[in-house]
């Protein structure tokens, strides 16, 4: 039997109270970096210097942490067998949470209606301002981009009769994109009709589509039979005016559920590790780490000296975060003053929060209840903490996620967090939350299904005849959950995935105009519901290895000599 001596309570007391400093000073850093930002926003501005620097720190350690933490718990299983009721727990707590969260999402959003009766002005402002963005955000996105076909049918044709024809990919839902450009006002403006043929001989008219009368250009997206093997353009240009003008090209449609499926499959595998450690590519680096830990248990003495390493490797990169972790409060102000200091330079951020008050508290109720209502209630319920001691425990790493807006960058805290203040075991702590950074993400799900509808909500007073149904509202569910299991742990990840989301219920992806201003904000909120769900699926799976009566990791094994 192991005695605690009054030193060991004194330096557990000791450390209580630091940690209280230290997530004291954390708030107070938060607090004040506001107050700055609103005060003197070109001041606050310029400590952008300092926030990524330690943005860069954190994110420095968290490939090695990652791989060295999870195999470091696999380890110490001892078995690798014993992997498997945990292992299935934890996916499955993570997939329930997210849909939990959607639904969430959904019911708020329906009953608050941000998006009804919104100004047709600022619809039509959001959808120029979103254009580039949009496209940025496809090319961020990677994989994620769902435009892989780009055949241009016309090269802006200012001559009136049909395009030559292009043939339809096949296997896959394929949309036309045209944009009509006017320039100078005319008396009547061009129309470009869309027409297809299953021979190449006959085409029939699909859609018509008119071009502005004004100066300017119009965007139309229109989804093509599936019997359509070529495609045209018919074009008649417009009466008065300088001159008008159409470009096409054949795109991907909405990403099927098939689509998405194999994108995920494909995430757990990749043909270059390095280049997913590069990358920051997680999920591929974590069954990496499980096969390669699990084959060194089973090697016997021959995988002691490598065992060794891990394990060394694994708590010194710990030890580092605990000596970064003093640096948290400054590091944590200047990310913070200079975001809302760009903020309220760009523009009023109050007047920002102010018309955009109904969509973000549509948003932030859906957030308030799952991190306040159901991630307790699943916490209390089959973990049996106390859900405010628990919350109280992980402040540091949820005050981090909103600063950093990163799960993945505030994994190292939150490791660090759930195995010092909250008392998770070391195994679950290794093994569920980098899982959790990389495909727990509630708070994105949540928020993707909310601006799903809000947009959708919104599109409806510009094109009355646009009818988000039931179905379409469980097709948004089923694809927000899907895409955030695939969302990167990187600040405003969630705006690649959206896209697909807006992609499945055929909203213009333009519109995603509507919720950039207030994305950045609304993502440290996320993130920070991210992270509390991964801690809370730790507390979680931690039950189950002491259920399932297992004994503590064994130590390092010593090298020989």
């Amino acid at each position: 039997m192991t005695e605690t001596s009054p030193h060991n309570g004194a330096d557990n007391g000791e450390k209580r109270r630091h940690n209280n400093r230290l997530t004291l000073s954390i708030v107070v850093a938060i607090i004040a970096a506001i107050v700055l930002a609103l005060a003197a926003p070109s001041a606050a501005s310029k400590l952008h210097l300092g926030g990524e620097v330690f943005l860069r720190l954190l994110q420095m350690v968290v490939v090695p942490l990652v791989m060295a933490s999870v195999m470091s718990g696999i380890l110490g299983l001892g078995d690798v067998r014993r992997l498997g009721r945990p292992g299935f727990l934890a996916v499955a707590y993570y997939m329930c949470t997210t849909v939990l969260a959607v639904l969430t999402g959904l019911v708020v959003v329906n009953v608050v209606k941000p998006g009804v009766g919104i100004d047709k002005s600022l619809v039509e402002d959001a959808y120029k301002k979103g254009a580039g963005r949009a496209e940025d955000v496809s090319k961020m996105g990677g994989s994620a981009k769902t435009v892989v076909w780009d055949q241009g049918l016309t090269s802006q044709r200012t001559q009136a009769g049909p395009s030559d024809p292009v043939e339809v990919p096949h296997g896959k839902p394929m949309d036309i994109k045209l944009t009509i450009t006017q320039i100078g006002d005319a008396t009547a403006a061009a129309v470009a009709t869309v027409e297809t043929s299953s021979d190449g001989k006959e085409y029939s008219s699909l859609k018509s589509f008119d071009g502005p009368e004004q100066q300017g250009k119009v965007k139309h997206r229109l989804e093509l039979p599936k019997d359509a093997h070529y495609v045209r353009v018919n074009f008649q240009p417009q009466e008065g005016g300088d001159r008008s003008a159409v470009a096409a090209e054949v795109i991907r449609g909405p990403p099927t559920m098939t689509d998405i499926f194999e994108n995920l499959v494909l995430m757990l595998f990749t043909n270059n590790l390095l280049g997913a450690m590069v990358s920051v590519n997680l999920l591929p680096l974590i069954v990496f780490s499980i096969v390669f830990a699990g084959m060194l248990t089973t090697m016997g003495n021959n995988g002691d000296v490598i065992r060794s390493v891990v394990i060394s490797i694994n708590e010194a990169l710990l030890n580092f975060i605990l000596l970064l972790m003093n640096l948290a409060p400054l590091g944590i102000f200047c990310l913070v003053a200079a975001r809302f200091g760009e903020a309220q330079q760009d523009g009023s951020l109050l007047l920002l929060l102010k018309t955009q008050a109904w969509y973000m508290t549509t948003v932030l109720s859906g957030l308030g209840v799952h991190a306040f209502v159901t991630l307790p209630l699943v916490l209390f319920l089959l973990a049996r903490r106390s859900p405010i001691k628990f919350m109280t425990q992980m402040s540091q790493a949820v005050l981090t996620a909103f600063s950093t807006a990163s799960s993945t960058a505030t994994l190292p805290v939150s490791m660090e967090c759930a195995e010092k203040n909250a008392n998770v075991s070391k195994r679950s702590t290794e093994f569920v939350l980098p899982l959790g950074a990389t495909i727990n993400m509630d708070g994105t799900a949540l928020y993707e299904a909310a601006a799903a509808i809000f947009i959708a909500q919104a599109y409806a007073i510009v094109d009355p005849s646009y009818n988000l149904g039931l179905a379409e509202q469980a097709l948004v569910a089923v694809t927000a959950t899907l895409a955030a299991v695939g969302a990167a742990g990187i600040p405003e990840a969630g705006l690649v995935t959206l896209l697909i989301v807006l992609n499945a219920v055929n909203l213009p992806l333009e519109l995603i105009g509507l919720v950039l201003p207030v994305d950045w904000l609304l993502d440290r909120f996320r993130t920070a519901v991210n992270v509390f769900g991964d801690a809370v699926g730790a507390a979680v799976v931690d039950g189950a290895f002491e259920a399932a009566g297992e004994q503590s990791p064994k130590p390092a094994p010593q090298p020989a000599g």
